[in-house]
């Protein structure tokens, strides 16, 4: 006992000063917030993770401020809105803000890594080193999702390596570090070895929540009506096919789970756990057949924008708790900061939960959250206007490669929409044609539109203008004028009628 206790008290002492705590954040990309059996999910296995919310508080209302990559990943080292930091989409870079969550901690003593995927702003002059995701062997013939599993150990997988690079890191540097530990799984393509492909075979995990009568007579905006018509002429899907889909998420989800189980039985070996601020999160969500739709892009349904979210630090934060607080991934970086002493600097525009984290405050953080997509310009409405704009289409359909949707495609960027949600009710706004309200208490699902309902225009008025508030607040709109969206369609028509690869517009 008492040589443990040295060994802990050494773990957290450096020349008799307190040592400041490392910092993780696990990060998995495009993991969607139900899937974790210890928050209701029945169905998946991830022990590890449910392990790891009896150190610490999962939140289960934790949300992005985009539905894809670079922008949310973007918001998180910079606490700034999309519209604040301008990377407007994957495409679509905003440059670097003033200072960001690496760079801060950088400045005050740590050692910086990105460890896996970084598809963000972030370089040299704020991260020491950077690891890279290791080359996959092969990917499925659809480059979508796999019919069998991959040909390689779990030894060999990128996301095992990644693993020992943390582990190692940790290993050779005595300085607080922090550590950007991110995985590129559950992203698409869905690809896994044994014994993950096979791990649901048997298991009748939840099918697809669908429109009874499709998008269009849901009153769906035509961006999402667009996304599902590109998927079908590109890569349509069948309910076997998704269904498969679904269980390589789901065994991609568990294979990672795995992962953070190495990691964390690591720290614990060597007394590094209860001095580490871990917070295991994710970029955004997937559809998964959800609403006809694959992949991501172009909406705001929970599917997409609400992610897990964990938090331990077991010197300052308590355990097994389980929080319906709201949470915006743009306060993480204030909060992170504020745990270690280091001041917030004025871009960030979240706040810091420190206090609700370490004193359990009863105090609301957030009456409601925002997230945001698409260029500054014009929205498209109908197929009729797709027409006029886009004439190659649908002789040619938006591709990323060959045979493969694109979701970020000018149609589906075309405008900027804003989402606000409060605990119960959603707004998603455009304008009166691809705008949407739902009552996620009596549609958790969102598949039924009220915002042309008139008996709910009193909630949907008071939400637009809790939005237009929150927009002023922060100056939201003050790019949304910008011709953007147009100039964006006209290059790629430019790029189209040249026979060239329209990847390279950007």
């Amino acid at each position: 006992m008492i040589l443990g206790t040295l060994l802990l008290t050494s773990a957290r002492f450096t020349n008799g000063k307190e040592k400041k705590p490392n910092v993780i954040i696990i990060y998995t990309d495009q993991q969607r917030y139900n899937t974790i059996q210890a928050l209701g999910n029945q169905f998946i296995k991830t022990p590890n993770l449910n392990k790891l919310m009896q150190d610490g508080i999962a939140f289960k209302n934790s949300f992005v401020t985009a539905p894809v990559c670079t922008s949310s990943r973007s918001s998180l080292h910079s606490g700034m809105y999309v519209s604040s930091h301008k990377t407007y989409s994957n495409h679509h870079g905003g440059g670097r803000p003033q200072t960001n969550l690496p760079l801060e901690l950088k400045k005050n003593g740590y050692q910086t890594a990105v460890i896996g995927k970084n598809h963000s702003f972030l370089n040299k002059q704020d991260i020491d080193v950077f690891i890279h995701t290791p080359r996959f062997k092969s990917k499925p013939e659809d480059k979508r999702s796999a019919i069998k599993a991959m040909p390689w150990e779990v030894e060999e997988d990128p996301m095992f390596k990644l693993t020992d690079s943390a582990i190692n890191l940790l290993k050779e540097n005595d300085d607080p570090q922090f550590i950007w530990l991110s995985y590129l799984y559950p992203h698409s393509p869905f690809m896994l070895p044994e014994p993950y492909f096979s791990m649901y075979d048997t298991i009748d995990i939840p099918k697809p929540v669908v429109e009874a009568n499709g998008l269009k007579e849901a009153n769906k905006p035509f961006r999402q009506q667009i996304h599902q018509k590109n998927n079908d002429l590109l890569l349509p899907y069948d309910l076997k096919t998704t269904m498969r889909m679904k269980r390589n998420y789901y065994g991609m989800i568990s294979m990672i789970d795995a992962e953070i189980g190495r990691l964390i039985s690591f720290l614990k070996k060597e007394n590094l756990y209860d001095n580490t601020i871990i917070i295991f999160t994710s970029d955004h969500g997937d559809y998964m057949g959800d609403h006809g739709l694959y992949t991501k892009s172009p909406a705001m349904y929970d599917c997409l924008v609400r992610v897990p979210l964990i938090i331990t630090y077991p010197q300052k934060v308590g355990g097994n708790i389980i929080s319906s607080e709201l949470i915006s991934n743009i306060d993480l970086m204030p909060t992170i900061l504020d745990f270690v002493d280091i001041d917030i600097p004025s871009q960030v525009e979240g706040i810091s939960f420190v206090d609700y984290l370490t004193d359990g405050s009863e105090k609301h953080l957030r009456k409601n959250v925002i997230a945001e997509y698409g260029l500054p310009g014009n929205s498209i409405h109908s197929f009729e206007e797709l027409e006029a704009q886009v004439p190659s289409f649908p002789e040619r359909p938006f591709q990323f490669s060959k045979g493969v949707p694109w979701e970020a495609n000018p149609v589906a960027l075309a405008g900027r929409f804003r989402m606000l949600r409060t605990e119960n009710w959603k707004l998603v706004y455009d304008n009166d044609k691809n705008s949407e309200l739902y009552d996620l208490e009596n549609d958790p699902n969102e598949l039924h539109n009220l915002y042309f309902d008139e008996s709910y225009s009193r909630i949907k008025n008071r939400l637009i203008k809790a939005l237009k508030k929150e927009m002023k607040k922060y100056n939201l709109d003050q790019s949304d004028a910008l011709p953007i969206s147009t100039e964006n369609i006209e290059r790629y028509n430019e790029y189209i009628s040249k026979d060239l690869n329209v990847m390279k517009m950007y």
